[in-house]
């Protein structure tokens, strides 16, 4: 096979990979707001992470994988696992526990490209362009059209204080990754950090109504398992080693809208006039946001609104 054949077969391949990564990513908050219908949230966020540490762990022990034993490099670890996998999950699923609408968490979440480009423009000298300015207030702009929209129709405003939780919890954990990252093996980072989740939700879900189970959780507990902290982060972890960080999250973009038209025939939930346009804003503004600045001055951010098999080409 020649060089440029292996090129394209692996653009392919990575293309494939966020094209499967869209619904499953989607799906953790439809199925998430399934859960939370038949059990504690916190609950059910306890038997994941542990169900998934012991899989997980069983997985790195099997291949041998190498375990760091720099204490800065777990310190990182801890850390990452503490935001991104613990405050970003209780927030999530107490938001929706509490009333809000899984589109709208999706929406939220999504829309952290933006705050982790403005932060990093303070914390980590990463400089935006004019264009890319204009796209964090325009996409700041449908995230507050939506919530507006859902607290004047009877939203939970402590279900928007998690959701705000949990965002905070991506966002911190991406910079604390961007900023001190560190080459562990994805397997042996992923076993720690769902290990520290598990800890931490532990006497959380002791306090508030315990660690019962329902049958009917068990289905979207075992998908929520397997499905997104197995499945999905080992995916995540393969694009991040082939691609640039912009470039292997591009998906996330597409996950709000995916999430709140899937809700509308699964879970019931309408879509306001509003909350389409929220979305529609939020998506313009994450898009131009990602947007590299040589194509900026030429019109091309305009292009990143293509079909999800280009997503690749423009990220940075």
């Amino acid at each position: 096979m020649s060089e440029s054949a292996g090129r394209q077969a692996s653009a392919s391949k990575l293309r494939l990979g966020k094209a499967a990564m869209v619904p499953i990513w989607s799906s953790g908050f439809i199925v998430g707001t399934l859960a939370v219908r038949h059990a504690s949230g916190l609950s059910i966020l306890f038997w994941r992470m542990t169900v998934a540490t012991l899989v997980m762990a069983a997985i790195a022990f099997a291949i041998r994988a190498p375990w760091p034993r720099d204490r800065r490099a777990i310190a990182q670890m801890v850390v990452v696992g503490l935001l991104l996998q613990a405050a970003q999950f209780v927030g999530i699923f107490l938001a929706l526990q509490n009333g809000v609408a899984a589109g709208l968490t999706a929406l939220l979440a999504g829309s952290s490209p933006l705050l982790v480009a403005v932060l990093a423009t303070m914390l980590l000298d990463e400089h935006l362009e004019p264009m890319q300015w204009l796209g964090s207030a325009i996409g700041v702009a449908g995230v507050v059209l939506a919530v507006a929209e859902e607290l004047n129709v009877g939203g939970s405003p402590i279900g928007f204080a998690f959701a705000v939780l949990g965002l905070a919890g991506l966002v911190g954990g991406t910079l604390v990754q961007r900023a001190h990252g560190v080459k562990v093996d994805p397997r042996v980072a992923n076993t720690i950090q769902l290990a520290v989740a598990a800890v931490v939700i532990a006497p959380l879900a002791a306090v508030d109504q315990g660690f019962g189970l329902t049958a009917a959780a068990l289905a979207p507990l075992a998908w929520l398992t397997f499905g997104l902290s197995i499945g999905a982060v080992l995916i995540f972890f393969w694009l991040l080693r082939n691609e640039k960080s912009g470039e292997a999250t591009s998906f996330l973009y597409l996950v709000p809208a995916t999430t709140a038209i899937a809700a509308v025939p699964i879970l019931g939930q309408p879509l306001s006039a509003a909350a389409v346009v929220g979305l529609v804003l939020a998506l313009i503004g994450v898009r131009m946001v990602s947007a590299p600045a040589e194509s900026l001055s030429s019109g091309g951010w305009l292009r990143r609104f293509a079909p999800l098999g280009r997503l690749n080409r423009g990220s940075t």
